[in-house]
């Protein structure tokens, strides 16, 4: 005959207050979190063209937001010029959008310091108009030289996940999830096992 004993129930205050596992679930969700936080405030953008030379200057172009959404683009240009410390000045910059896939007309913009959310930049912000593949052109003008150079863009809608404050709400659910699980106390099926133990014949 054996007798089954059963383990006192535990008491919240029985149990370790953080355990390994649970640490490592929070510091991984935390990182999800904050990922999803900086997708929220973010004010960079995708790098299209890198250094490029016209004339005496040198010109990189980023587009923002990542990815590409047919409502708004904004165009950001950095312009340096050989031998002189600093953002070029006395610039003339030009964006120009054309649609690679549909006869839908472009535009033409004037990209400029006051548009732009950093200083140092030349910037130009419209709407496309449409979902598609896209070629944008920059043009620059200036006492030391002009050039311009291209690049293509696949613009599409922005869909729900598409959308930064789905992002953190997705990222939110395991923490949901994870705060349910360390209120119950993290048990497992092992913590509320039962201790039998073989009692001596009679």
């Amino acid at each position: 005959m054996r007798q089954v004993l059963q383990a006192p129930p535990r008491r919240p205050w029985d149990r370790p207050f953080i355990r390994p596992r649970t640490l490592v679930a929070g510091t991984l969700i935390l990182a999800t979190v904050l990922s999803a936080t900086d997708e929220l405030r973010a004010n960079g953008g995708t790098l299209r063209l890198a250094d490029v030379a016209m004339g005496a200057y040198r010109v990189s172009v980023f587009t923002d937001p990542t990815p590409v959404r047919p409502d708004s683009l904004d165009v950001s240009v950095l312009v340096l010029q050989e031998g002189v410390d600093g953002v070029a000045d006395g610039v003339e910059v030009w964006v120009q959008s054309r649609s690679l896939d549909s006869a839908a007309e472009g535009g033409r913009w004037a990209a400029t310091r006051e548009q732009a959310d950093d200083p140092r930049y030349y910037a130009a912000k419209f709407p496309l108009g449409h979902e598609g593949t896209w070629e944008i052109q920059v043009e620059i003008r200036g006492e030391a030289g002009e050039g311009s150079a291209s690049f293509q863009i696949q613009a599409r809608e922005r869909g729900f996940l598409g959308h930064p404050f789905a992002v953190l709400f997705v990222a939110l659910l395991p923490l949901a999830g994870a705060t349910w699980w360390v209120l119950r106390g993290g048990e497992s099926p092992e913590d509320d096992r039962s201790l039998s133990s073989p009692t001596p014949p009679h």
